[in-house]
């Protein structure tokens, strides 16, 4: 009786293992990916540069103004 169930669990492990090879074979193949989004973050909004006066014991430069006459090749 011994030897029935050690080898019913011998077979069992036989067949756990070839389910297991064809469910890794399975799932190793390539698969299309069409998703072609960037991949930027979710929170693209604008944020304000803080003001010298948001920050104690700060001085921050004056923000830069762009001329308006700027790539003009003449």
């Amino acid at each position: 009786m011994t030897e029935d169930l050690r080898q019913k669990q011998i077979r069992l492990t036989k067949e756990l293992a070839q389910v297991k090879a064809l469910t890794a074979q399975e799932n190793n193949k390539v698969k299309k990916n069409r998703d072609m989004s960037v991949g930027l973050p979710t929170d693209t909004t604008h944020k304000a540069r803080p003001e010298s006066n948001g920050n104690p014991d700060v001085i921050l430069l004056p923000s830069k103004k762009r001329k308006s006459s700027e790539n003009i090749p003449f």
